[in-house]
């Protein structure tokens, strides 16, 4: 093995002649592969003597010795002082991430503009069927959100803001909806 490294450095280093290279087919081999099949023609040796030489050398040796031995693969240990946890490739987390980006800026977009808008009065369209005292028809245009399953009757609605009046469930929704509108806005 010796040998054939001293022969490979030769070769490498430009010390063979034509004739040392066209002599050893394993060297002309790695020649053409190496410096090109030009160069193999400039020096006269012609490819189909050494692909025969080759070839002729391979059928001389025994065929168990051509297999190659097969190393199963063993996990490297890292060191015990790495400078910092390497990092991970992990492009499915990445699409996961974009779209819950999404979803806080949209339910923080939707509930900041039903909570404001319930404060004005806008959501008085929802009390058509409202029947007794205390309805959209009296002047009563704020949804009560603690009551909302009483939006056919009085107690289901509170007079707007515009009449001084806001709730304590009116003002939780704003500020827990402008919460998630910041959080979606700065995850984008």
């Amino acid at each position: 093995m010796s040998d054939g490294n001293n022969r490979l450095k030769e070769l490498l280093d430009g010390k063979l002649s034509p004739q040392e290279i066209a002599d050893d087919p394993m060297l002309a081999s790695l020649a053409e592969r190496i410096y090109g099949a030009d160069f193999i023609e400039h020096i006269g040796i012609s490819r189909g003597e050494t692909k025969r030489a080759l070839a002729e050398q391979f059928t001389e040796i025994d065929g168990e010795d051509l297999l190659i031995e097969d190393i199963p693969e063993v996990a490297l240990p890292l060191p015990d002082d790495m400078p910092f946890d390497p990092p991970t490739n992990d492009l499915s987390g990445d699409s996961e991430s974009k779209n819950r980006s999404k979803i806080p800026f949209a339910l923080g977009s939707v509930g900041l503009l039903a909570g404001i808008a319930n404060l004005f009065g806008a959501l008085s369209v929802l009390g058509g069927s409202c029947t007794g005292g205390g309805c959209p028809s009296d002047g009563h245009t704020r949804l009560n959100w603690a009551s909302i399953g009483n939006i056919d009757s009085g107690w289901g609605w509170s007079p707007s803001i515009l009449d001084g009046s806001y709730g304590t469930p009116d003002i939780v929704l704003i500020v827990a909806c402008g919460l998630l509108f910041v959080k979606g806005l700065l995850r984008k």
